[in-house]
């Protein structure tokens, strides 16, 4: 009898471990950003707990891409037209074992009236000069990708990025540089 509990005890054990690491699994994720372009010289920006960024979703939910797109812009409470995908870049990270992949969209705005996301204090259409610099002061990786995607607008770009933490502030040195995955 001591036998059979000894071994029912190791199973139940061995589940717990099991369903534990199911709940805290280290994976890789992907990050979807959408660079909404107004009037040609205009791109929203968010101010973010952790300064100005364009904004973005990790990609969890089951949605398709559209749909995602559509989400991202309704949370602000416009539409958009014309999404396309501009890059695809990873991010590698000196402070964790996993990366990630940037999806960097853009798109027009079409129509609505601008509203703070949730928990978000300041939105604005940003002169691009001006957001690029925002955006540099943030991630100068986000800077770089958006900034390519922008200027060189008929290329589906790639890259790799190092993100490492520096005075309490998350920095990022290339790891590879731009590259044409395709070009329209």
């Amino acid at each position: 009898m001591k036998k059979v509990i000894f071994l029912l005890l190791l199973i139940l054990i061995s589940l717990n471990d099991n369903l534990i690491a199911q709940d805290n699994p280290q994976s890789n994720q992907t990050i979807i950003r959408l660079t909404i372009v107004k009037d040609n010289d205009k791109i929203l920006m968010r101010k973010t707990k952790f300064g100005w960024m364009t904004p973005a979703v990790y990609y969890k939910e089951r949605q398709t891409i559209s749909e995602v797109l559509d989400s991202i812009s309704g949370v602000y409470g416009i539409t958009i037209s014309n999404p396309y995908l501009k890059g695809l870049f990873t991010y590698k990270y000196d402070f964790k074992s996993t990366s990630d992949m940037r999806q960097l969209y853009v798109a027009n705005y079409k129509s609505g009236q601008l509203k703070p996301k949730v928990g978000e204090e300041e939105i604005y259409w940003m002169p691009i000069k001006e957001a690029l610099n925002r955006l540099e002061r943030t991630v100068p990786s986000l800077m770089q990708m958006t900034k390519q995607i922008l200027d060189y607008s008929n290329t589906l770009w790639g890259g790799s990025f190092i993100l490492f933490k520096e005075k309490n502030k998350i920095n990022s040195r290339m790891e590879e540089d731009f590259y044409p995955l395709f070009k329209i």
